[in-house]
Formats: C-alpha cells, sequence, structure tokens
C-alpha cells in the first residue's frame, strides 16, 4: 500500500512539473511587469504581455502549440522581455490595456508604447509573420 501512495505522489509530482506553464528552456517570462519594462530599457529590447488565465482553453493551446515552437521562442527570447498576466491575478493590468478575454498578446516598445496586439489563438507561423512586421 506504502509503495503504491509512493508512485502515485510521484506521479502527482511529475504531472505538476510537465503541466507548467512554459518549460525552462523554453520562452523566457516573468510576471512582473515593473522588472519587464525596467529589463527592456537597459537591453533595449520589446515588451510583450501574454494576458492568460486558469482554464482557458485556447491559452493552453497557445503555451502548448506555439509558444513551443523554436523558431519563434528564439525570436521572442532575443527582441523580447516576456510577461505572463493572469488577468485574475493582475487585474490592473488587463483594465489599463483593455482586455476582456484572453489569450491577448500586446507589444509594447521599452517605453510602454502599444505597438501592436493579437487577439485569440495563432499558430506559431502567424505569430512569427506578426512579430516581423514590427
Amino acid at each position: 500500500m506504502k509503495r503504491i501512495l509512493l508512485m502515485l505522489l510521484v506521479l502527482a509530482v511529475l504531472a505538476l512539473g510537465v503541466s507548467s506553464s512554459f518549460a525552462a528552456d523554453s520562452l523566457t517570462n516573468t510576471t512582473d511587469f515593473d522588472k519587464a519594462v525596467s529589463d527592456a530599457q537597459s537591453q533595449n529590447k520589446k515588451i510583450l504581455l501574454i494576458f492568460d488565465q486558469n482554464g482557458c482553453y485556447y491559452c493552453d493551446l497557445l503555451k502548448k502549440n506555439t509558444l513551443s515552437d523554436q523558431e519563434l521562442v528564439s525570436k521572442l527570447n532575443d527582441g523580447y522581455i516576456t510577461v505572463i498576466v493572469d488577468v485574475n491575478k493582475q487585474p490592473q493590468l488587463a483594465s489599463k490595456y483593455h482586455v476582456f478575454g484572453t489569450p491577448v498578446m500586446i507589444f509594447l516598445d521599452s517605453n510602454q508604447n502599444k505597438i501592436g496586439q493579437i487577439e485569440g489563438y495563432v499558430d506559431a507561423n502567424k505569430f512569427l509573420d506578426y512579430i516581423k512586421g514590427i
């Protein structure tokens, strides 16, 4: 019985690790908007805000399919400071950028000027095409 419980515990821990939003070797991100602004200014990068929430099917699809694409991840890590914004934990940011649904990706320059926006799920190719234009 102890072995079964131990096995279930190990499986639960592994499942939690696998289900995290982003793997350690993928998209570099933060949840701290103020730090992101500071880092963007010091590193001469743009800011990408990804508005997300638990239980959002299309948010999960975006993370699983789009934000795991290595070419996209490389371009985002090179040119952007990415902020994951949980609309339920950071409602002030959602309100500031008029985000009422998820997922929404808002692109800012390092001075916080809005330079683009994607609403809803997009695949990696469309996301790449979009960032090439801004």
